[in-house]
């Protein structure tokens, strides 16, 4: 596959501690998921969409953990990039800048796992291709659930893709704009770094993708697509287990639930 998009930043550097005590002893990213870690997802997601760089926001204790990645993915080109405190995603995504170089790229959370024929790190190149503008993923929560994400305040649409006005974080579930929450996928071009520069620094003194979103969106210059497929969010114990279930029973059968 040939397009524009050659990039792909993964942060990394988190500490995972919604699924404490097992990430005080393996990092989040190589918690298995069937016979792979959850990481070996996300790159394998990049080669299939035909992109070539991957860059890793990495903490110095997991780089002895990713360096044997670029020996299972040839195929990529890895760059590593500390950050040097948990300082955000926001933050974690501004270091890539110099790397990114003025390119459009991809922004893959390993927390957020989808399966489809389609990757969809795909779904988002190919409305890029054809609007030129910034876009992320989407999925529909329950009302209630509003306040654990990122929401998107969203206008017309065409299709499975709706132009976006704003996004709230975590908003009281009776003040939320809409039903779709943002997904771990975006696909941006290089000005939200100049977003994230102008992004005050928030809850915990962290800097938050979704604020600097938010800007990007007042001006005209942000999509939503609601993403096809089966999505996880691994980053949970909950998640994690229904993940494993899913892809136990697609690779061995219903068999293995037989107890």
């Amino acid at each position: 596959m040939t397009h524009s998009v050659q990039k792909a930043v993964i942060p990394v550097a988190g500490l995972g501690k919604r699924l404490w005590p097992a990430t005080k002893i393996l990092p989040k990213e190589f918690l298995p998921i069937g016979t792979k870690p959850s990481i070996y997802f996300i790159l394998e997601e990049l080669t299939q969409a035909g992109l070539k760089e991957a860059i890793l926001i990495t903490s110095s204790e997991k780089k002895s953990y990713l360096e044997h990645l670029p020996d299972v993915f040839p195929s990529l080109q890895f760059h590593f990039v500390e950050q040097k405190e948990p300082l955000g995603l926001g933050h974690a995504v501004g270091l890539s800048e110099k790397i990114v170089a003025g390119e459009s790229f991809l922004v893959l959370l390993p927390d957020d796992i989808v399966d489809h024929t389609k990757t969809a790190s795909t779904q988002l190149i190919e409305i890029f291709q054809k609007t030129k503008k910034s876009v992320s993923a989407a999925k529909k929560v329950a009302k209630a659930e509003a306040s654990a994400y990122g929401i998107y305040d969203v206008t017309s649409a065409q299709g499975k893709c709706r132009r976006v006005q704003g996004v709230v974080e975590k908003p009281h579930p009776d003040e939320a704009p809409s039903n779709l929450a943002i997904f771990g996928r975006y696909l941006f071009t290089s000005n939200i770094f100049k977003h994230l520069q102008n992004t005050s620094k928030g809850r915990n003194g962290e800097i938050q993708l979704a604020d600097a979103m938010h800007t990007l969106a007042k001006t005209d210059q942000l999509d939503a697509l609601e993403l096809e497929g089966k999505l996880f969010d691994i980053g949970n114990p909950e998640g994690l287990a229904r993940a494993n279930l899913y892809f136990g029973i697609k690779e061995y059968g219903d068999s293995i639930i037989d107890l």
